[in-house]
């Protein structure tokens, strides 16, 4: 079960209106960071309330398992996860809030709660709720406001990050690597989706790589309804989920009452 903790802890395909692969345009240079910064902004999924069924599969270094469950998103406030192994039984749940994670075992019959902040230091990982939302939702993990970024285009796609090309072959070839997280971006030229995201510590060699696919429309907004998470640090490990049937109009309950019997975990 701590398995599937870490695992939620933490290319290209967009479908598009096109008309004809022969009168889509050709892009030879990246809009300018700023520019792009607000074209991605003002294309980011932004329902109020968003629901849907998922299935996943679930892979590490000496286990792996599928499962399928419900997700459950009141934006900027609640995210509600439930999942379960097959056969109606509920195998976890997760709630986060503005401040806290918590998760009930209902195999193990246990409970776990902690703040962002403590579980950043102990997972050595930038961990909020807005960068779990965003990373569920196919918008940008990072708020563009903290650092200098950097656009660049590459395989007719546009690509975003805090660390230039230059700055990134610099680091790399350094023995002293600075204890920092840059964060970088891929962005459908057409739609501004992000079709993949990451944060890389380069001295701690550990990252997190996103890849969404399989756009489709819903309600007028452009939505992944698949995603590949992969975690490398002393482990790999990988992370792959599908939405379907997908609601953003349902009044939504988050249901999270935890028997006086379970164990508390820290």
């Amino acid at each position: 079960m701590n398995k599937i903790l870490l695992a939620f802890l933490l290319l290209l395909g967009v479908s598009s209106c096109r008309s004809s692969k022969l009168s889509a345009p050709i892009f030879t240079k990246a809009p300018k960071p700023q520019v792009l910064i607000n074209s991605v902004k003002n294309a980011q999924f932004d329902a109020e309330l968003f629901s849907c069924k998922i299935s996943g599969k679930y892979k590490g270094e000496n286990q792996t398992f599928s499962f399928k469950g419900s997700l459950k998103i009141q934006k900027d406030s609640l995210i509600w996860i439930s999942i379960s192994p097959g056969l109606g039984l509920e195998l976890g749940r997760f709630l986060f809030d503005e401040d806290s994670l918590y998760f009930m075992n209902r195999f193990d019959k246990t409970y776990f709660k902690s703040s962002y902040s403590d579980l950043s230091e102990k997972t050595q990982s930038p961990l909020s709720f807005s960068r779990i939302q965003a990373l569920l939702l196919g918008n940008s993990m990072s708020k563009f406001e903290e650092r200098k970024y950097h656009s660049e285009i590459e395989n007719q796609a546009f690509t975003i990050s805090s660390l230039s090309e230059k700055q990134l072959k610099k680091i790399s070839r350094s023995r002293r690597k600075p204890d920092e997280t840059y964060f970088t971006a891929t962005v459908d030229p057409y739609t501004y989706r992000i079709t993949s995201q990451g944060l890389s510590n380069l001295k701690l060699n550990r990252s997190l790589s996103i890849f969404y696919e399989d756009f489709e429309i819903h309600d007028t907004h452009n939505f992944a309804e698949s995603i590949d998470f992969r975690i490398l640090a002393n482990a790999s490990l990988s992370l792959n989920l599908a939405y379907s049937k997908i609601n953003l109009t349902k009044k939504l309950k988050f249901p999270f009452k935890v028997p006086k019997s379970y164990e508390v975990i820290y």
